[in-house]
Protein backbone atom coordinates (compact mmCIF):
# COMPACT_ATOMS: atom_id res chain seq x y z
CA UNK A 1 0.00 0.00 0.00
CA UNK A 2 1.16 3.39 -0.82
CA UNK A 3 0.54 5.93 2.04
CA UNK A 4 1.08 9.03 -0.16
CA UNK A 5 -1.21 7.81 -2.99
CA UNK A 6 -4.10 7.28 -0.47
CA UNK A 7 -3.81 10.42 0.63
CA UNK A 8 -3.44 12.03 -2.58
CA UNK A 9 -6.82 10.65 -2.93
CA UNK A 10 -8.22 11.41 0.91
CA UNK A 11 -7.41 15.08 -0.24
CA UNK A 12 -9.84 15.18 -3.20
CA UNK A 13 -12.76 14.60 -1.02
CA UNK A 14 -11.41 16.83 2.05
CA UNK A 15 -12.14 20.27 1.05
CA UNK A 16 -15.30 21.85 2.22
CA UNK A 17 -18.43 21.22 0.11
CA UNK A 18 -16.38 17.83 -2.00
CA UNK A 19 -18.05 15.14 -0.79
CA UNK A 20 -21.16 17.06 -0.91
CA UNK A 21 -21.42 17.74 -4.58
CA UNK A 22 -20.12 14.44 -5.04
CA UNK A 23 -23.07 12.66 -3.93
CA UNK A 24 -25.35 14.96 -5.10
CA UNK A 25 -24.31 14.62 -8.95
CA UNK A 26 -24.20 10.91 -8.34
CA UNK A 27 -27.54 10.16 -9.13
CA UNK A 28 -27.94 12.71 -12.38
CA UNK A 29 -26.11 15.85 -13.82
CA UNK A 30 -27.29 18.86 -12.27
CA UNK A 31 -27.84 23.05 -12.52
CA UNK A 32 -25.23 25.04 -10.63
CA UNK A 33 -29.03 26.51 -8.80
CA UNK A 34 -30.22 22.64 -7.85
CA UNK A 35 -26.73 21.96 -6.34
CA UNK A 36 -27.15 24.74 -3.98
CA UNK A 37 -30.64 23.61 -2.74
CA UNK A 38 -29.21 19.36 -2.57
CA UNK A 39 -26.31 20.66 -0.62
CA UNK A 40 -28.25 22.95 1.62
CA UNK A 41 -30.71 20.64 2.19
CA UNK A 42 -27.78 17.97 3.25
CA UNK A 43 -25.44 20.24 5.20
CA UNK A 44 -28.51 22.50 7.09
CA UNK A 45 -26.14 25.40 6.54
CA UNK A 46 -26.26 28.01 4.07
CA UNK A 47 -23.63 27.29 0.51
CA UNK A 48 -21.44 30.81 0.41
CA UNK A 49 -21.70 30.60 -3.82
CA UNK A 50 -17.96 31.62 -3.88
CA UNK A 51 -17.29 27.93 -1.53
CA UNK A 52 -19.19 26.20 -4.62
CA UNK A 53 -17.99 27.82 -7.18
CA UNK A 54 -14.19 26.92 -5.67
CA UNK A 55 -15.45 23.21 -4.88
CA UNK A 56 -16.94 23.03 -8.67
CA UNK A 57 -13.44 24.48 -9.76
CA UNK A 58 -11.31 21.93 -8.19
CA UNK A 59 -13.14 18.71 -8.76
CA UNK A 60 -13.42 20.09 -12.27
CA UNK A 61 -9.65 20.76 -12.39
CA UNK A 62 -9.32 17.24 -10.89
CA UNK A 63 -10.79 15.54 -13.31
CA UNK A 64 -13.91 14.30 -11.40
CA UNK A 65 -16.27 16.40 -13.30
CA UNK A 66 -17.45 18.66 -15.95
CA UNK A 67 -19.16 21.34 -17.03
CA UNK A 68 -19.65 21.16 -21.11
CA UNK A 69 -20.30 23.84 -23.05
CA UNK A 70 -21.45 22.74 -26.34
CA UNK A 71 -24.69 20.18 -24.93
CA UNK A 72 -27.85 21.51 -25.36
CA UNK A 73 -27.82 22.38 -21.82
CA UNK A 74 -24.24 24.30 -21.06
CA UNK A 75 -25.33 25.02 -17.12
CA UNK A 76 -25.24 21.47 -16.02
CA UNK A 77 -22.86 19.88 -13.88
CA UNK A 78 -22.29 16.03 -14.21
CA UNK A 79 -19.46 13.55 -13.25
CA UNK A 80 -16.97 11.65 -14.97
CA UNK A 81 -16.04 8.53 -15.52
CA UNK A 82 -13.11 8.86 -12.37
CA UNK A 83 -15.91 11.04 -10.81
CA UNK A 84 -18.59 7.84 -10.58
CA UNK A 85 -15.73 5.59 -9.87
CA UNK A 86 -15.18 7.84 -7.06
CA UNK A 87 -18.94 7.55 -6.03
CA UNK A 88 -18.05 3.92 -5.84
CA UNK A 89 -15.24 4.63 -3.06
CA UNK A 90 -17.25 7.01 -1.19
CA UNK A 91 -19.88 4.23 -0.93
CA UNK A 92 -17.33 1.89 0.44
CA UNK A 93 -16.30 4.21 3.27
CA UNK A 94 -20.09 4.73 4.05
CA UNK A 95 -20.41 1.04 4.58
CA UNK A 96 -16.97 0.62 6.88
CA UNK A 97 -18.38 4.08 8.74
CA UNK A 98 -21.86 1.95 9.27
CA UNK A 99 -20.34 -1.12 10.39
CA UNK A 100 -18.47 0.57 12.76
CA UNK A 101 -20.14 3.63 14.02
CA UNK A 102 -19.60 2.77 17.71
CA UNK A 103 -15.74 3.61 17.22
CA UNK A 104 -15.90 6.20 15.29
CA UNK A 105 -15.04 10.10 16.73
CA UNK A 106 -17.86 11.95 16.50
Amino acid sequence: MSPDLINSVLRLVQPKLSVETITALAECPRRYSDLVRIITMATGETVHPRTLIETLRRLQDNGLLEHPTCDDDPAVYRLTRNGHDLVTLLGHVQAWGEAHTDSLDR
